[in-house]
């Protein structure tokens, strides 16, 4: 029986471990169940402002005719913070998909412009909107991508609280991104 035993070794422990694969594979799919069933966990503001030094309300129309203008006159430079402006204001009136668009364009501006600010307010914004939407793992790159914007541009006080925002959400904090 020991020599069928030990030529048999491998068959012995399949069935020995058939088991515990899946029992290992129902936890996993139900804490992934259980992690889209959960409803968004609130997202801390990072950086408001106080009121005294809140922009007056901005008029939406103005600032989409600016866009148009300096788009049509090549003027690259402000645009960014134009389309970040923009993208608050259609957020604020729920037009999600117009902001999303928005946001890119400020980022691709931005990037190109080395207006690291500008882009780290605009993934963080992106971000919010994934979240909402419920895709936390697009929000955790986004806010991943602020954050280290706001670490190169030692503003401590925003790398802290998008730090923060990433911990209560779950989001690794540890990344490293490529291809992005």
């Amino acid at each position: 029986m020991r020599e069928i035993l030990a030529q048999q070794a491998g068959l012995v422990w399949a069935l020995l471990a058939s088991p515990i694969v899946p029992i290992g594979v129902f936890f996993l799919l139900r804490h992934r169940r259980q992690r889209r069933s959960t409803p968004a966990a609130p997202v801390p503001n990072v950086a408001p402002l106080p009121a005294a030094e809140r922009a007056p309300k901005v008029d939406s129309a103005a600032l989409a005719e600016a866009a148009r203008e300096a788009e049509a006159g090549g003027e690259t430079a402000g645009l960014p913070d134009l389309y970040l402006s923009l993208a608050q204001c259609r957020i604020e009136a729920g037009e999600t998909a117009d902001a999303e668009e928005l946001l890119r364009k400020c980022i691709r501006g931005a990037a190109s412009a080395e207006l690291k600010e500008t882009h780290a307010r605009a993934r963080l914004m992106l971000g919010d909107l994934a979240h909402e939407s419920g895709d936390l793992t697009t929000a955790c790159e986004h806010w991943q991508i602020a954050r280290a914007l706001f670490h190169e541009l030692k503003q401590t006080r925003d790398h802290e609280l998008v730090e923060s925002r990433m911990l209560c959400n779950g989001c690794p904090t540890d990344w490293v991104l490529t291809d992005f």
